[in-house]
């Protein structure tokens, strides 16, 4: 994702926009502090400053398998992975802003999100192609990784390995006696 980070986002102080290692210390440590707290200074890849003075206060952080936005502080700071994005587009706003609407699968929901330019709409351009690109080299490593290995089961269906670990979990707790954890496990071989 690194390398596509760096194809696809500019260093581009004038648009908001900074790569690694030419991030502003002082920009990098008011996002940190204000909106990415659990995030690491050298997990940092790009940062967005969507800032109208340039605090770095508000924007984003581009890491390795995920990004972190806020657009100002009454939102509650986001966090995506790349893996979870199923598509994403760049809109225009009233008087010449723009967003980027990002589509998140979230389990069985799908959400939107956006992430305002309204201070750099020059830079929405350029964080819309960077998502889309992760988006599909996600998209492209999951079709291409092998199938889970299937695990033993039973006649019925059940997957012998996480009864097994279940039964060792119940022995563990005290709950299931020493005799009575064999009987199972065997009457679970035989399936």
């Amino acid at each position: 994702m690194e390398a596509l980070l760096r194809e696809y986002l500019p260093h581009a102080p004038n648009l908001g926009l900074y790569v690694a290692p030419e991030i502003p210390k002082p920009k990098l440590s008011a996002a940190l502090g204000d909106y990415a707290s659990k995030v690491q200074a050298e997990e940092v890849l790009a940062l967005y400053d969507a800032t109208r003075l340039g605090s770095g206060k508000d924007g984003a952080l581009f890491l390795v398998d995920r990004f972190v936005f806020q657009n100002n502080n009454l939102q509650t700071p986001q966090t995506v992975r790349y893996d979870d994005i199923v598509r994403v587009e760049a809109k225009r706003l009233l008087l010449g802003g723009r967003k980027v609407e990002v589509d998140i699968n979230r389990g069985r929901a799908t959400v939107t999100e956006a992430l305002d330019f309204s201070g750099q709409p020059g830079a929405a351009e350029f964080v819309e192609r960077f998502l889309r690109e992760a988006m599909l080299a996600s998209a492209a490593r999951a079709e291409a990784a092998p199938p889970p290995a299937a695990t033993p089961q039973t006649e019925a269906g059940s997957d012998i390995e996480v009864v097994q670990r279940a039964l060792d979990r119940l022995k563990a707790q005290g709950a299931l006696a020493e005799p009575d954890h064999l009987r199972l496990l065997n009457l679970l071989r035989q399936l």
